[in-house]
C-alpha cells in the first residue's frame, strides 16, 4: 500500500528497503513533530491551523482519488472495503463490548441496539463517493517536517466512502476543533472534492455525518481497550471529548429521531463517564 501511494504521488514516507520474510520496513526518517502538537503549540493562531489542515485536507482529496486508482484489494486486511461486517463488529460492537461494558462496566447488550446500528452500517456503506480509505487518519498519525504534511500508519486502508477520512481528520479528540473550523474545513473539502468529481452536496453531508458516528464508536472502542486491557491509561484523557462529540453527532437532524436507543445509552454513559474519572 506504501509503494502504491507513493507512486501516485501522495505524501507518505519513502519505503527504503522491505523485508516480507521478516515483516521489517526501513523507512524515510519524517522526524517526531505530530500534527497534534503541531496543533497544541499554535492553537491560538487560527490563521496557521487552518492552513495546516486545509494542506492536509488537499492531500486526503488527493489521497483518496488517486489512492484508489489502480488499488488492489488483496493489499487489505480484514476486509478490501469498509463494508457491513467492519461497521457491525469493529465499530458498533467494538463501542459495546471495549467501550461500555468493559471499561464503563455497563450492561448494555449489542442486540437491543442492533436495528441501530443496522441502520448506521447500511447508511455508510451505500455512500457513492467512494475512494482510497485511510481508516486511521487523525493528528497522530499525520507528521510535519517543515511545514508539509505526511501520512503515516495507512496499513488499514482499503476502499471506502470519502466521508470517513474527513470525519476522523475532523472529529479528532485530539485536537478537539471548534465547531466553527469544523464547518471551515468541511465547506473547503467540499469545494476541493467537487474540482475533481461530481458530488450531490446534500447526499455528502448525510454520509459524513453517518460515517462521524461510526467514526467515533471505533475510537471509543479503541480508548476503552487501550486503557482497560493495554493499561495505556493516558488515553482517558480524550474520552469526555470524543464522548461529547458521539452525543453531539448523534443530535443532528436525521440522527435524533433514527437513533434514540444509542442517544439514551449515550446519555448514560456520560453519567457514567462523570464518576469513574
Amino acid at each position: 500500500i506504501g509503494k502504491h501511494l507513493f507512486n501516485k504521488r501522495v505524501a507518505v514516507p519513502i519505503i527504503i528497503l522491505s523485508v516480507p520474510f521478516s515483516g521489517l520496513a526501513f523507512l524515510e526518517d519524517l522526524g517526531d513533530l505530530h500534527l497534534q502538537e503541531m496543533v497544541l503549540r499554535h492553537k491560538t493562531d487560527h490563521k496557521l491551523i487552518l492552513s495546516l489542515y486545509r494542506s492536509v485536507i488537499d492531500q486526503l482529496v488527493h489521497m483518496a482519488l488517486a489512492g484508489h486508482n489502480g488499488f488492489d484489494p488483496k493489499w487489505t486486511w480484514q476486509s478490501p472495503r469498509y463494508d457491513h461486517a467492519i461497521i457491525l463488529e469493529k465499530e458498533c460492537r467494538y463501542f459495546v463490548t471495549a467501550f461500555l461494558n468493559r471499561y464503563l462496566d455497563m450492561d448494555v447488550s449489542f442486540e437491543t441496539l442492533h436495528s441501530e446500528f443496522m441502520f448506521l452500517a447500511e447508511r455508510a456503506a451505500c455512500c457513492t463517493n467512494v475512494g482510497f480509505m485511510h481508516r486511521d487518519l487523525q493528528s497522530r498519525n499525520i507528521m510535519v517536517r517543515q511545514r508539509r504534511c505526511f501520512f503515516i500508519d495507512f496499513q488499514g486502508g482499503r476502499t471506502g466512502p470519502l466521508q470517513y477520512d474527513l470525519s476522523s481528520l475532523l472529529m479528532d479528540p485530539y485536537v478537539a476543533l471548534s465547531t466553527k473550523t469544523i464547518a471551515e474545513l468541511y465547506d473547503h473539502y467540499v469545494k476541493r472534492l467537487l474540482s475533481y468529481v461530481d458530488c450531490d452536496a446534500l447526499a455528502f453531508r448525510k454520509g459524513f455525518e453517518t460515517c462521524a458516528i461510526t467514526r467515533n464508536l471505533q475510537i471509543l472502542g479503541a480508548f476503552g481497550h487501550l486503557s482497560r486491557n493495554k493499561g495505556k491509561t493516558y488515553f482517558e484523557a480524550y474520552i469526555p471529548v470524543a464522548l461529547q462529540t458521539l452525543f453531539r453527532n448523534l443530535d443532528t437532524y436525521h440522527a435524533r429521531d433514527r437513533l434514540p436507543g444509542m442517544r439514551s445509552v449515550v446519555q448514560k454513559a456520560k453519567r457514567e463517564l462523570s464518576t469513574k474519572l
